[in-house]
């Protein structure tokens, strides 16, 4: 009996030891943030970004300098046009927003310009890891996204409810929807000519691409096979189209860069799905109160994936805009530590917030508009582009579906066969 006792507390003092260490390995290490620098030094750090307010910076930097009071920001804005010879003539700034199309368009050279954030002691626990993929170029982490990029489509949820409906998880509801408000007098899809039908359709034909290697390699081939299976994408386009959902001569008359007169024109209340990205949202809620429309009549609205698929929504997201650090900075040190601060949990959800686009933070703290995108019902097919659909593919989409709509292509076979021509490698 003693022995049968020994034995049994010995196994429940070994379970409570396995259970301990048990309890250690899932413990993940609070990325909390600790001065590693001279906090009483004097600095100026030279931010240039693609944003002429950044309202979401500013907090931020604030934030920083409540461990390092002297440290002052110099923000300069610049575009993607100029950007290399932005970075000819600022050879030691500090921090550079970037994009990948401004490192598919500067190549090899621009890489050399930014610093291996992985090889800095930067903890990035607090960022998806998916949403990091993309800064990786030649193995190297060259940039921090600072939120996502989703294309999708506001809707108006007060006006679906008047009219019966609710928001369309799948395409049979979707059609179902547009034919009903159609009936009804409405233009149901709506947008500017030069982005419309090319956001409306691209989140599916990014998953299609990224989820089939086949189709991938036939792509990047040049293969007329790929356009073949991308078919199903303007073939559901030509529905909408036809069907009379989509109205180009309303379309025509968005301004191009769908932003604030976009805005303003959806809150006049009689729109029912407006085709747009989180850019474009993120600058919804500052625009309610210059819309007397809906401070006359304000309605309820929500930002989805496009509901194409029979099963649901094709959920399509990538990393948007990121920061890198210059090589040759004036103040590396200083640079390389308030990138250390910005990756915590709490700075990557105050900028996404201040800025109104969804957080890259494993715990995010989004905007109740993007719960139908942060977590779909139904789903089709999903991705997060790792840098396989490349900005130049990106561009080629737009290019070869407006040359479709503008009646360059007679066919939407004939369009798909330039896309695949143009992203050949």
């Amino acid at each position: 009996m003693k022995r049968y006792l020994k034995c049994l507390t010995a196994l429940l003092l070994c379970l409570t030891m396995l259970s301990v260490a048990g309890c250690g390995k899932k413990e993940t290490k609070n990325n909390e943030f600790k001065p590693s620098l001279d906090t009483d030094a004097k600095v100026v750090i030279n931010v240039s970004g693609f944003f002429g307010n950044f309202e979401a910076l500013d907090q931020v930097t604030n934030d920083f300098n409540q461990f390092y009071p002297n440290v002052e920001f110099s923000y300069e804005q610049l575009s993607v046009e100029n950007f290399e010879s932005y970075m000819e003539a600022n050879p030691g700034v500090d921090i550079v927003m970037t994009s990948e199309e401004v490192f598919d368009k500067y190549g090899d050279n621009l890489k050399e310009c930014f610093v291996d954030l992985s090889k800095e002691d930067i903890n990035l626990s607090d960022i998806r890891e998916d949403m990091l993929k993309r800064g990786y170029h030649d193995g190297k982490l060259l940039s921090v996204p600072m939120g996502q990029n989703i294309y999708g489509i506001v809707v108006n949820e007060t006006l679906l409810e008047k009219e019966g409906l609710s928001v369309p998880g799948n395409y049979e509801e979707f059609l179902n929807a547009l034919s009903v408000l159609k009936d009804k007098g409405y233009v149901p899809i709506q947008g500017p000519t030069s982005k419309v039908y090319a956001e409306l359709t691209q989140g599916m034909a990014y998953d299609m691409i990224m989820n089939d290697k086949n189709l991938y390699n036939d792509l990047i081939a040049g293969k007329d096979s790929a356009a073949d299976k991308l078919q199903t994408v303007y073939d559901k386009l030509d529905t909408l189209i036809n069907s009379g959902y989509i109205d180009n001569e309303v379309n025509k008359t968005y301004p191009s860069d769908n932003y604030d007169k976009a805005i303003l024109k959806f809150f006049e209340g009689n729109v029912p799905f407006w085709v747009c990205n989180t850019e474009k949202v993120s600058g919804m809620k500052k625009r309610e109160s210059k819309s007397e429309a809906f401070q006359a009549n304000p309605f309820k609205y929500t930002y989805i994936y496009s509901p194409l698929g029979d099963n649901g929504v094709y959920a399509y997201t990538e990393p948007w805009f990121g920061f890198s650090v210059n090589k040759n900075s004036d103040d590396y040190d200083y640079a390389v530590e308030f990138m250390r601060f910005m990756s915590t949990k709490d700075e990557i959800n105050k900028m996404a917030s201040i800025k109104g686009i969804p957080s890259v933070a494993i715990n995010n703290t989004d905007a109740d508009i993007y719960k139908n995108v942060i977590n779909p019902e139904k789903t089709e097919m999903n991705c997060v582009n790792d840098g396989t659909i490349s900005s130049g593919m990106i561009s080629n989409w737009y290019t070869c579906v407006n040359k479709y709509i503008s009646g360059e292509f007679k066919t939407g076979k004939d369009a798909l066969r330039q896309f695949v021509s143009l992203s050949k490698k």
